[in-house]
């Protein structure tokens, strides 16, 4: 399961980047070297999903027929294997192809 940083998961418990940074220092100047994930405990926030929720399993798409499918796995991988940038390949006329999703088992979904 994929868990890529984004400020997403830190605004939605009601924190910016500019937060984490200070709140680093400070532990920092306090004899603390503390990174990340010791910030999302400090804070009850999920380490496991970064706070969102949920975990990016893959990717899904449809194929040239229109079937919806899904597979699990690396993104940049799995969008070069199946071609996932050709138009044909798009879940609407404007998504050309979405992540694949699963509730965090560690939160439960409520991201702390």
């Amino acid at each position: 399961m994929c868990r890529p940083f984004s400020p997403e998961g830190l605004s939605r418990h009601g924190f910016t980047i500019q937060q984490v940074k200070e709140w680093r220092k400070r532990e920092c100047d306090a004899g603390r070297v503390s990174g990340l994930d010791d910030f999302y405990r400090a804070h009850s926030i999920c380490v496991t999903c970064g706070g969102h929720g949920k975990l990016v399993l893959g990717v899904r798409w449809r194929d040239e027929e229109g079937i919806e499918r899904s597979e699990e796995g690396p993104i940049a991988s799995l969008i070069d294997r199946h071609g996932l940038d050709e138009p044909k390949k798009r879940l609407t006329d404007a998504l050309k192809w979405d992540y694949l999703y699963v509730t965090c088992g560690s939160c439960k979904g409520l991201g702390h």
